[in-house]
């Protein structure tokens, strides 16, 4: 076998490790998170949880608040999860967008601390949101074809996309908005999509899918 290939054998259970050890530190911070609010959390009591050494944590987060980051990216992916497994029946694009878009903002109501991590990672470190763009480009994708959205540049959709449901979850948490801006966003969004106003404020008034 040449040396490269050994070499990168030999580092797969390296990676693994590492990817194991990650995912341990983050759920121990989410129980945590949950059980004691982030504030009165510290990092030795997170590594104590996950069952490693404070230097061990460090391998992987330099503060606290990149923890914080870290964590409200993952809760993003599996709210995203948890909507496209609800939404899965729902064969038109634009009623899943207004679902997706209403249940992000509607999150920055229930867990502000999530949402307000979620909103510095969108601003420090873009990249660590494209994962949980998936869903919206595929709808978007999905009503382009179905010739129910009337965008031409898919990037500049996804961006008005995101980028209005981040500024509504930043209102909510200013306290410049409540539950209902939800419903608000997520027409506002479907109008510049291209959905008529009649029909976007018809759907964002339908009742959310368990």
């Amino acid at each position: 076998m040449p040396r490269a290939s050994q070499a990168a054998t030999a580092a797969r259970p390296t990676s693994r490790v590492r990817a194991r050890t990650k995912t341990l530190l983050l759920d121990a911070a989410l129980r945590l998170f949950a059980r004691q609010g982030v504030g009165a959390t510290a990092i030795h009591e997170i590594a104590a949880e996950a069952g490693v050494s404070n230097g061990t944590f460090y391998n992987y987060f330099r503060t606290r608040d990149e923890v914080v980051e870290a964590v409200s990216v993952r809760l993003a992916e599996r709210l995203q999860a948890e909507i496209t497994a609800s939404a899965a029946a729902v064969k038109d694009a634009a009623e899943r967008m207004a679902i997706g878009t209403r249940r992000f903002v509607l999150q920055a109501t229930r867990d502000p601390v999530w949402a307000a991590a979620l909103i510095r990672v969108s601003t420090s470190r873009s990249a660590a949101l494209t994962r949980t763009a998936g869903p919206a480009l595929h709808d978007l994708r999905l009503g382009r074809r179905q010739g129910r959205f009337t965008h031409t540049n898919e990037v500049a959709a996804l961006d008005l996309v995101t980028g209005t449901v981040l500024a509504g979850m930043r209102s909510v948490l200013e306290g410049r908005a409540g539950e209902e801006h939800a419903a608000s966003i997520a027409a506002f969004v479907l109008r510049a999509l291209g959905i008529s106003a009649a029909e976007a404020d018809q759907l964002v008034r339908r009742p959310l899918p368990a």
